[in-house]
């Protein structure tokens, strides 16, 4: 069989069309749609955003689309009833339609995008769940580091690496930093990625209203573990959450400088890590950047405005204090050379 030039590339045309549907269905299958899949009322806020933003545009893209197979058909070669004008230049009714659509959908974007951005704002608290009203919400302070998740919660005493858990309807409060890179929290299902920066504070609110097992993830490219850093965002019963506070506890582990400083280094864990106690204020010294047991930027910082303030009150702090590994000792220098007033 013998096939000219223009066959050839029709049936070359429909090869690659069908060939480009089976990638796209097979890439598709693994898929699990997770924002168009919420489990909370953030999620749900952002997946009905997304839903409707998508329609908006789609006003002048879908009779863009028809028109243009349209016109093609209409005023293909072969059809000679088609009224051809080639003088055509202007015509008003056109120019409104293509202009006032376009700019009524920005306005309508522009609104949306007001309301939905003060109504969807990280800080704002989430609401407890009507059957959960007056319950006191969980406060989860998030450590973003090289390559993974640590979760402190405060009211507990305990601290957990690539896990963390909450009670099905009660509100979450997120305080998030980074103790590396810039980095990027998110967890899809629940809603709202917010980035983790080394020595600042972010904060998210969130709430899950369906118990599940749901996949947290770095959204933000942080070097070679970058892949590995996920981490499980279980929601579960109260009852099921007491038992997994307890189980953390009953781990024995206890997150000193030291254990600190192991975890700060540069790896992946293949399984989740619990610890029954932390060290006093330990999201606060990463922040400070003195985790580790060295000076911390708030105190260099002070040492700094002492120095301007009071000329030579510093000075007589020896040199290998301002770079030692002593907090203690900094703080009882820095007082020895503030004069008494």
């Amino acid at each position: 069989m013998h096939l000219n030039f223009f066959e050839g590339r029709n049936l070359i045309r429909k090869g690659l069309i069908a060939g480009l549907m089976v990638t796209a269905a097979v890439s598709l299958s693994g898929c699990d749609w997770a924002l168009m899949d919420p489990k909370g009322p953030v999620g749900l806020a952002q997946k009905d955003l997304i839903i409707l933003a998508t329609l908006l545009m789609l006003i002048p893209v879908v009779p863009v689309i028809v028109m243009t197979l349209w016109f093609a058909w209409r005023y293909r070669a072969s059809n000679t009833k088609a009224t051809y004008d080639p003088n055509f230049e202007h015509s008003n009714r056109i120019e409104a339609v293509v202009w006032a659509i376009p700019t009524l959908i920005i306005i309508a974007l522009g609104t949306v995008t007001w309301i939905s951005t003060h109504e969807l704002d990280p800080h704002k608290k989430v609401e407890a769940a009507a059957d959960k009203v007056g319950v006191t919400p969980i406060e989860v302070q998030v450590v973003a580091l090289d390559w993974k998740w640590l979760f402190i919660y405060p009211q507990y005493g305990i601290a957990t690496v690539n896990e963390m858990a909450m009670p099905v309807g009660v509100p979450v409060h997120f305080e998030i930093t980074s103790a590396s890179v810039m980095n990027s929290f998110f967890i899809p299902q629940l809603g709202t990625q917010i980035y983790a920066m080394n020595g600042m504070q972010t904060h998210l609110s969130l709430r899950a209203d369906h118990a599940g097992v749901y996949d947290g993830i770095s959204a933000n490219y942080s070097g070679f573990g970058f892949a590995e850093m996920k981490f499980k965002a279980k929601a579960v019963d109260q009852t099921g959450f007491d038992a997994w506070v307890a189980s953390a506890k009953a781990s024995g582990q206890t997150l000193d400088t030291g254990a600190y400083k192991t975890l700060h280094q540069k790896s992946t864990l293949k399984a989740p890590a619990y610890y029954a106690a932390v060290q006093p204020a330990l999201f606060t010294k990463i922040l400070n950047g003195c985790a580790d047991g060295g000076l911390c930027k708030e105190d260099a910082f002070n040492m700094a405005m002492m120095k301007n303030l009071v000329p030579g009150a510093v000075d007589c702090v020896a040199p290998e204090i301002l770079t030692s590994k002593n907090k203690t000792a900094d703080k009882v220098a820095l007082n020895r050379a503030i004069p008494e007033s």
